[in-house]
């Protein structure tokens, strides 16, 4: 009869934790924390071209400023309860369709590329299908677009010279790729770039990984950002920030009385 509580993760035994058949012991020193993390969300230690891989996808999001989402509710939050942990778990809450969401645009390219080969078009004749459908339904395609960076994000143009190198640019990437000059090329947005999440997305879905476990990835990456940030506003910030009324408009109704 099987327990209530069953798990294919790890088992702790007196003196020794064993992580999907590995000894953690091992692992420690031996193995970088990349391969540790691959282990551990995946089951299985990493080539060594994946390990480069999601070494460079964790170094991916480190810190982007003011411009996350994740660190602005990071501060406020800290701003009012100086703790680490409420103030870090505040900046990965924000994590969704808009930010810090790789598998969005996984998904995405998944139906994609099933089209393609379910049907047999061509990478242009997909691209061309699909951005017709997006605009038709006036749909935001995940993945393109910064607020900051407009021709390219440096991040994602990086991340694609290092899985070239690895051998991992498949069709996930290609197709990406084809879906994003197509966009450009009906919309004139020159300005519009494969984003992060976009990328890792792709790359991360060329690598086998599934939705939870690429959204799991992505929080990692941006871990040392916000607890970095939460300590900075702790230590040397503002107590209890506020949006100041010189800062905001008002567009309800007028002052009026009481009836």
């Amino acid at each position: 009869m099987a327990h209530e509580w069953q798990t294919k993760i790890s088992r702790v035994l007196e003196g020794k934790v064993i992580i999907h058949g590995y000894s953690h012991e091992q692992l420690i020193g031996d193995k970088s924390y990349a391969e540790g993390v691959f282990l551990t969300l995946r089951g299985e230690l990493p080539t060594p071209a994946e390990a480069r891989m999601l070494d460079a996808m964790l170094n991916s999001l480190l810190d982007h400023g003011f411009v996350a989402a994740s660190v602005l509710a990071a501060r406020y939050a800290a701003s009012g309860n100086p703790q680490l942990v409420p103030g870090t778990a505040a900046g990965l809450l924000t994590a969704g369709s808009n930010t810090i969401s790789p598998q969005h645009s996984a998904e995405f390219l998944d139906r994609a590329v099933k089209m393609m080969k379910d049907e047999k078009l061509s990478l242009e004749e997909t691209a061309k299908r699909v951005v017709a459908a997006i605009r038709a339904e006036k749909r935001r395609i995940p993945g393109l677009g910064h607020p900051t960076h407009k021709g390219d994000d440096f991040r994602a143009v990086k991340l694609r010279k290092i899985a070239q190198e690895c051998g991992l640019v498949g069709d996930k990437v290609k197709m990406f790729e084809a879906i994003h000059a197509e966009f450009v090329r009906v919309t004139g947005r020159q300005g519009l770039c494969i984003n992060v999440d976009g990328m890792l997305g792709a790359l991360m879905s060329e690598m086998g990984f599934r939705p939870m476990q690429m959204a799991a990835v992505a929080l990692l990456a941006v871990l040392p950002g916000i607890m970095a940030h939460v300590i900075e506003e702790i230590e040397e910030g503002k107590p209890l920030r506020i949006v100041r009324d010189e800062d905001c408009d008002y567009t309800g109704k007028p002052e009026r009385p009481v009836a």
